[in-house]
This record gives C-alpha cells, sequence and structure tokens, in this order.
C-alpha cells in the first residue's frame, strides 16, 4: 500500500510556528516600547526632581551662603541622603561646599568645567570616578561666580527597570508557551477541513472509492467554501465516470452486432468463390461499415457542441418547406405502417437556424416518432411562432417512454431496455439536444407509457452566428 507524506502535520506546525513568531516579536517590540517610554518618564521625573532641589538650593545660598545651606541640611528632613548630593565651587574650582551620599564621598568639582553660559546646564548620565554611581547633574552658575551642582543617582530607577525587564522575562515565557499551544489547536482545528478533503483524495487514489465526501466544516469563510467546491467536483467526477461507463457499455453492446456483420460479410467474401455472393458480401460489409462512420461522426458531432467550437451557418428562412420535405422523406415508411404524418406549420413562419442541421435534428426526432409509434398510429409536427421564439413540437401516439428512462433519454449511446431490439445508435436525441443548445434554445419532452411522447424544442427567433 502506498504511504503519503503528512504534508498536513508539517504544514500545521510550520503555521503555528510562524504564528508563535509574530507573537514573540510583537510581544518584543510592545515590551522595547513600553521601556523606553517608561525610561523617558523616569528621567523627566529625575530631572524634575533635580530641578526643584536647585532652585531651591541656589535660593538658600544667595540668601545665606554656604552657612545657610549648612544650616537648612541640618533642619531638613526630606533631603535623601543616600540619592542626592549637592556640591558648591568657587570661581577658582576651590571646594566650598558639598553634600554627598555616604557611601560616595567623592567630590565631583571636575563638572564645572563643562558648564556653558546657560542658566542650567543638564550632565545626564554621569558616573562617579569612585563608586561608579551614575547621576543625573543639573548645574548652574551663581552671582557670585560660583558654581552649584545638584545631582541625583539613577540607583532607583535602574532597579525598577531591572524589575521590570525581571517581569517581563518572567510573563513572556510561560506566554510563549500558553501561545504555541493555543496555535497548535487552533491551527488544527482550522486545518481539519484541509485533512479531511486529503483523506477524501487518498480513499480515491487508493480504492477507486468515488462516494467519498469531506464532512460540511459548517462555517460561513473560505474553507467552508472550499469543502463545498470540493464536494460539488467529487460529484459531478462521479457523475462524468458513471456517465462514461454507461456510455462504454452501450458502445460496446451497440459495436458489436456491427462489427460482428461486417468481420461475418468479410469472411463471407473470402470464402465464396461466386461473384453475386462475394459483391453481395462486401455490400453487406460496406454498409455495415457506413453505420459505424456515422455513428463515430455523430459522436464527434455531439462532442464539437459541447466543446463549443461547433459553427453554425445561420440563416433565417420559411420553416415550412423544410418540414415538408423531411415529411415526404419519412410518407414511405410510415404508409408501410399504416402511419398518419401530419404537418401543421403556418406558411409564412420564418426561423432563424443552420438549415442543414435543423434538418437533421427534426429528421431524428421524425424517425423516433416513426419507429416507436405502431402501426396505425400517429405523427404530428407543428410550429408556434412567438414573438421572442419558435417552439416546435413532434407529437405521436407511440409506446411512450419509462419514466425511469425519461431523465436519461439525452445521454449519448443511451438506449431504453424496449428499444434495443429495434435497429439504431442511440445518439439521435443527443445530437438533437446539442444541437438545439448549440442555437442557444433547448428540447424538452413529456410522456407517458402507452400514451406517446411530446417533443418540444425552442429556438430563439433571431440569432448571431458563431
Amino acid at each position: 500500500m502506498r504511504r503519503f507524506p503528512l504534508a498536513p502535520l508539517g504544514f500545521s506546525l510550520r503555521l503555528n510556528l510562524w504564528y508563535t513568531s509574530f507573537f514573540v516579536v510583537g510581544a518584543l517590540l510592545l515590551f522595547s516600547l513600553a521601556y523606553v517610554l517608561l525610561v523617558r518618564e523616569f528621567r523627566e521625573i529625575d530631572r524634575e526632581i533635580v530641578a526643584s532641589k536647585l532652585d531651591a538650593c541656589r535660593a538658600w545660598y544667595q540668601d545665606g551662603g554656604t552657612n545657610a545651606l549648612t544650616l537648612h541640611f541640618q533642619n531638613e528632613s526630606g533631603w535623601e541622603k543616600e540619592t542626592t548630593f549637592l556640591e558648591v565651587t568657587g570661581a577658582n574650582d576651590d571646594l566650598k561646599f558639598i553634600r554627598s551620599p555616604e557611601k560616595d564621598e567623592t567630590t565631583l568639582k571636575h563638572l564645572s568645567r563643562s558648564l556653558t553660559a546657560r542658566e542650567v546646564n543638564w550632565l545626564d548620565p554621569i558616573q562617579s570616578s569612585e563608586k561608579h554611581m551614575v547621576w543625573t547633574i543639573a548645574m548652574t552658575r551663581l552671582p557670585d561666580g560660583s558654581v552649584m551642582a545638584v545631582g541625583r543617582t539613577t540607583e532607583n530607577r535602574d532597579e525598577l527597570l531591572g524589575h521590570f525587564r525581571s517581569i517581563f522575562l518572567f510573563v513572556i515565557v510561560p506566554m510563549v508557551a500558553f501561545g504555541f499551544c493555543v496555535g497548535a489547536f487552533i491551527t488544527y482545528r482550522a486545518l481539519g477541513p484541509i485533512r479531511s478533503i486529503i483523506s477524501a483524495v487518498r480513499s480515491i487514489i487508493q480504492t477507486g472509492n468515488l462516494h467519498a465526501r469531506v464532512p460540511d466544516p459548517r462555517t460561513e469563510d473560505e474553507i467552508n467554501e472550499l469543502v463545498t467546491l470540493f464536494n460539488r467536483m467529487l460529484e459531478r467526477n462521479e457523475a462524468l465516470i458513471g456517465a462514461m461507463r454507461d456510455s462504454l457499455d452501450n458502445v460496446a453492446h451497440d459495436l458489436r452486432t456491427p462489427l460482428t456483420r461486417l468481420q461475418a460479410g468479410a469472411q463471407l467474401a473470402l470464402q465464396n468463390e461466386d461473384p453475386a455472393a462475394i459483391k453481395e458480401s462486401l455490400a453487406d460489409a460496406v454498409e455495415e461499415a457506413e453505420r459505424l462512420n456515422a455513428m463515430l461522426a455523430t459522436i464527434m458531432d455531439i462532442s464539437e457542441v459541447q466543446a463549443g467550437a461547433l459553427k453554425l451557418d445561420l440563416q433565417t428562412f420559411p420553416l415550412k418547406p423544410v418540414v415538408d420535405l423531411l415529411v415526404e422523406l419519412y410518407d414511405e415508411v410510415a404508409q408501410e405502417k399504416q402511419i398518419t404524418i401530419v404537418a401543421n406549420i403556418d406558411p409564412n413562419g420564418q426561423i432563424t437556424a443552420d438549415c442543414n442541421r435543423l434538418q437533421l435534428l427534426l429528421s431524428n426526432l421524425l424517425d423516433n416518432a416513426v419507429k416507436y409509434t405502431p402501426d396505425g398510429g400517429r405523427v404530428e409536427i407543428a410550429a408556434d411562432f412567438a414573438p421572442n421564439e419558435v417552439r416546435i413540437t413532434v407529437r405521436d401516439s407511440g409506446i411512450g417512454i419509462d419514466l425511469g428512462d425519461l431523465p436519461r433519454i439525452w445521454e449519448r449511446l443511451y438506449r431504453a431496455d424496449k428499444s434495443r431490439s429495434l435497429r439504431g445508435l442511440g445518439l439521435g436525441l443527443s445530437l438533437v439536444k446539442a444541437f438545439v443548445e448549440a442555437h442557444g434554445g433547448q428540447a424538452t419532452v413529456s410522456s407517458q407509457p402507452g400514451s406517446g411522447s411530446l417533443f418540444t424544442v425552442t429556438f430563439p427567433r433571431k440569432k448571431s452566428a458563431k
């Protein structure tokens, strides 16, 4: 037994990996944006705190110099000793005042060299030389030429950002795992119809089971449409293959007799020494060969019509002369069976059609009517010329058509059981339907067993040539 690769599982895994990758990338982008915004917000908060402290210290210094700063720091309970420092240097870079965290006693007076003429200069971030603490520093020049610097360490900010990164890593890992599992489940459910289609195709390939169908997913989406179209395709293929099998059976049945007669005639001609008998045998063989050739030519005509390749020579002409000619042609055969053929056609009625093919399809309808009407019966052909169409009817008082055979009489090579005893190809009605549809019309039939049949063909009054 042939083995098939599990393509749906591979595709499902790839689809899930793509989904997870997009999820991870989206989460990383979202985290990066949140992180950047958070860093910016922390920076603005630190600057606001440092700026307010710088304004306060500058006011104290201007009121009482370094003594005022010392006094205020001794009484100030809101000054963060562990995160903030103050430094005042003179015009000659001499240190006049410093207030630093206990863990970093290093003076930062060297920063005054980068001070510009602006009122406030920001130095962000600055790292101290010994303790490696990072500072946000604001510096300004005082009226006496001294430089005041107020700084705030970013240690708390870095700690909060570190917690944020840890929380993100702690959350993103289970979220990725959860997203992968949910994506696998959703992908598996979404690709269920695809697996059903593959199973149906595999069943058809391995077992030839044309009855296999894909269950309806009952969803209003593209997958449901795909399943519906696939099931319709399977139904159509099953019908076509069934029709092909029936056609092959009918062809085998109908070709057996003429081929046997053809072979028998040829053998008889070879075995017989009488020239007259040889000539008669060859004539029979030629007749059977012509019958086979007519069958193949009719099949080709029908196929040409169904393929849309038939070229019609459309003309507008009176219908009555065409019907009268056909009635005259079949009158002799009808008289042998005492069948009456009646034509009721308006002499002024005209039809737009291919004259040769119209004669051929009407002759097939008359031939069937005469063939299946018992002795003493009646065949009537009539036409109704409406403003937009011409409706031609052929009614007979024959044996009729069984209800089980009625839907299939237009199929190629189909012959009902009770018609197989009569000479025929089983292609006449198929040719009629094909020619009528090539003209843009339609062919219908109504019948009751034992009460005759009524065939109706409808042509448009005006039809452009193909």
